[in-house]
């Protein structure tokens, strides 16, 4: 699919020489057959993270930017508590607002389902949303693999949006706002992004309405299932990029030691029916993996009469919103504020 989404971004391969991240090497690509895994720490990748996200948070209060947050619990099917953050403006961005209800963004971190937490969307996604928009965010902290298998994180964001839904629970109906259950649209990023597509997929199976989705740099489909009728360079591309196709592959496999799992359309959503679904937001990066699972999925979302906007950023790697200097990661920020307007009408 599209090889000249590739090729580097010169902003993207300055950034990346002057901090000493890695950049294609311009080798042509191997077959995706004889790419090898990498293994990843999963330990000292959770640590690393979580050094990064306390210093982010320190850095980035949310009432600097007019938000409060509540931390809070939610008891799940087999009586597992999860951390939920529920984030809102606070009483003088309200005063201007008045008593109507917010709308809800309903958060699902990236990670590859091995790491990730609420900060997580808070630095890549959610950050240039809290200036332009009144909005209740509800973030789940879902148990991760691989302590954890399969369906464990998909479920656990289920059972929180379903009291989401329900109207009686605690955590949601004694905040000093009121959460508009009928607008609520789910986001994520990476495989927050599949947890959100596979979530979506399951209101429609059940007639739940949803008011959209976003999807961010998505995972969507299992490697080892991606279809046979769409091209598939992405992977073969990005073997030695910034979130490598070999240390996705190992995270599939990792996660999904049986194929036969991931072959569901829980797992991959990409494989599921995409008819009768919510209007769609896609951001690809061009330099990711992950790339040419966005695009089918947009495309197919768009032939089954979808509603979806697909913006591609050229020559940048997965994960380029982190990175704020970035000209990339600039008009992504005003893309997804230009196009979260429109869905909710607001000036």
């Amino acid at each position: 699919m599209a090889n000249d989404y590739f090729s580097s971004d010169p902003d993207w391969e300055a950034f990346a020489s002057k901090h000493g991240y890695p950049l294609p090497t311009g080798a042509e690509p191997a077959p995706l057959e004889t790419i090898e895994p990498m293994e990843l720490d999963v330990e000292a990748a959770r640590a690393h993270q979580a050094t990064d996200h306390t210093q982010w948070t320190e850095k980035h209060p949310l009432d600097s930017i007019g938000y409060v947050a509540r931390l809070a619990t939610v008891t799940t099917r087999d009586g597992t508590e999860l951390s939920v953050k529920i984030s809102y403006p606070d009483t003088a961005r309200l005063r201007t607002r008045g008593p109507k209800p917010l709308p809800v963004l309903f958060v699902t971190h990236g990670g590859g389902w091995i790491q990730g937490s609420h900060t997580s969307e808070e630095a890549w996604l959610l950050w240039p949303l809290y200036n332009h928009f009144d909005l209740a965010i509800v973030s789940v902290n879902y148990r991760l693999a691989p302590e954890h298998q399969y369906p464990t994180w998909i479920d656990d964001s289920w059972d929180v949006l379903q009291k989401l839904l329900s109207g009686n629970e605690p955590i949601f109906t004694t905040l000093d706002i009121k959460l508009h259950t009928h607008n609520i649209i789910l986001a994520g990023s990476s495989a927050g992004a599949e947890i959100s597509a596979s979530l979506s997929q399951t209101c429609r199976d059940k007639g739940i309405p949803i008011s959209g989705v976003i999807l961010n740099v998505p995972v969507l489909c299992d490697y080892r299932h991606f279809p046979t009728q769409d091209a598939f360079t992405s992977y073969a591309q990005a073997a030695d990029t910034f979130l490598s196709s070999r240390a996705m592959m190992w995270v599939w496999n990792t996660v999904h030691p049986s194929p036969a799992s991931s072959a569901e359309p829980k797992a991959s959503p990409l494989l599921g029916d995409l008819t009768n679904l919510p209007r769609h937001l896609i951001f690809v990066a061009g330099q990711d993996a992950l790339r040419d699972e966005g695009i089918a999925y947009a495309r197919n979302l768009e032939s089954s009469g979808v509603q979806v906007d697909l913006e591609i950023y050229k020559g940048v790697p997965h994960n380029f919103a982190e990175f704020w200097e970035l000209q990339a990661t600039k008009r992504f920020w005003e893309d997804i504020t230009r196009l979260l307007r429109q869905w909710l009408r607001v000036a």
